[in-house]
């Protein structure tokens, strides 16, 4: 099995609040550590990642302040790749590709809310110059695009808006993949049906398991899939199961039951290790563990042609996809 792909880690914003050093090694925590100190590049580099998208943050206002913050966390994850020769910057697909082939771990930053563009539609085109994977079209808040599932101005009947519709064609053309993680159902389905790409929703869970608005609900599961899409599960039981301790059972549900309704091709893992959730799956203490969700689904049945799927090529897929101009 290739290396895996998580589809969100959120080290940055810890470098960002708190200097923390994504090159050092830092200490495991208790099962279930809470917020974070989840990742680091030393630590991925044990636990077998051959890639991760590191999530890109501001506060949830649409301000100029935020699109000069998302370029200073950018900036940094450049400097880091530079400066580590553990480390590749992916920019474009071959880099993917030229990463794997290396036995390195390719780095690329996903941008978790369209507020960041501040309403600036033209910064599409710098985006994919910044090589950046995806934009999320929400955080935790409504903006000129989407609604939030949860958060500032969330609700549940608002689609996109105008300036939401076109966003999501502009990143189509560009090569970023949309990211409808955070977003409320309507947003979902009208995003799903403006886009020519396979769309992500990176780090989520099924409705049907759990009842929160945070989590997709089988008919967004059905759009996502029909797109070509991928979900990657997050290891948030707190939304998974309302919960503060569940172990990777729960998570494994979640996995297998978008596998089952989508199809295997539409599943990944979007972790969310140091995302500032109440408490990861409970048997993980850091992300070395993300081996437990190979190793559960294997003891589940699964061949190893489809762990490499859910592991990396799923989320591989999408991302090529996306970059065929």
């Amino acid at each position: 099995m290739s290396g895996f792909l998580d589809l969100h880690v959120d080290s940055i914003i810890q470098q960002r609040l708190f200097r923390y050093d994504v090159r050092r090694t830092h200490r495991r925590g208790i099962g279930g550590q809470p917020l974070f100190w989840h990742a680091d590049i030393p630590r991925m580099v044990e636990a077998g990642y051959g890639g991760a998208c590191m999530g890109i943050h501001y506060w949830p206002f649409e301000r100029e302040g935020g699109w000069e913050e998302m370029k200073r966390q950018i900036s940094y994850l450049d400097e880091v790749a530079a400066a580590d020769d553990r480390t590749l910057r992916v920019r474009s697909f071959a880099d993917w590709e030229r990463a794997e082939e290396q036995g390195k771990l390719a780095l690329i930053p996903g941008v978790e809310g369209a507020h960041m563009l501040n309403g600036r539609i033209e910064r599409v085109p710098r985006l994919a110059e910044l090589g950046v994977a995806y934009l999320t079209l929400t955080h935790f808040s409504s903006n000129s695009a989407a609604t939030a599932s949860m958060g500032r101005g969330a609700n549940e009947t608002d689609g996109l808006t105008a300036f939401g519709r076109r966003l999501v064609k502009e990143l189509n053309r560009h090569g970023v993949v949309v990211d409808l993680a955070h977003v409320n159902g309507p947003c979902v389905l009208d995003a799903c049906k403006v886009s020519e790409k396979p769309v992500f929703c990176t780090h989520t869970g099924a409705r049907a398991l759990y009842d929160t608005p945070r989590n997709i609900t089988d008919e967004a599961i059905d759009a996502i899939a029909d797109t070509g899409g991928v979900m990657g599960i997050i290891f948030a039981p707190l939304y998974l199961c309302g919960k503060l301790r569940a172990d990777t059972e729960i998570a494994l549900d979640h996995l297998e039951y978008i596998a089952e309704r989508a199809g295997v091709d539409h599943v990944a893992i979007g972790s969310d290790y140091d995302g500032w959730l109440p408490s990861i799956l409970s048997d993980h203490r850091d992300c070395r563990d993300i081996v437990r969700i190979t190793d559960g689904l294997r003891q589940r049945g699964w061949s190893e042609e489809n762990l490499d799927k859910v592991a990396r090529k799923n989320a591989l897929r999408v991302l090529q996809e996306n970059a065929k101009r």
